[in-house]
């Protein structure tokens, strides 16, 4: 969700409004990787998903383009983060 990428930067900028979000906020951001990327929030226009660029920046692109695209999960709150770094030699592990 567009929100997720707001709330995964430093808490200094949560009261920076997205739409503004590439004014350094997206330096100190966890889900930023420098590419054009969907969210999974759609776009009250026809057709149109919000998407990050690789600026950082919020924007809209219509949903039949490709661009690169991610694996979503949520967990539980009762989910217990385990061990590991989250690499492939040392993956997240849950309980």
């Amino acid at each position: 969700y567009v929100s997720d990428y707001g709330f995964a930067a430093n808490n200094n900028y949560w009261t920076t409004t997205l739409i503004n979000y590439a004014d350094g906020a997206y330096n100190n951001d966890w889900l930023y990787f420098g590419s054009y990327e969907w969210t999974i929030s759609p776009s009250t226009s026809y057709n149109v998903v919000f998407t990050l660029d690789n600026n950082g920046e919020l924007s809209t692109y219509f949903a039949n383009n490709s661009i690169e695209s991610r694996p979503v999960f949520y967990l539980n709150s009762n989910v217990l983060y385990v061990s590991g770094d989250g690499t492939q030699s040392n993956p997240f592990r849950i309980n």
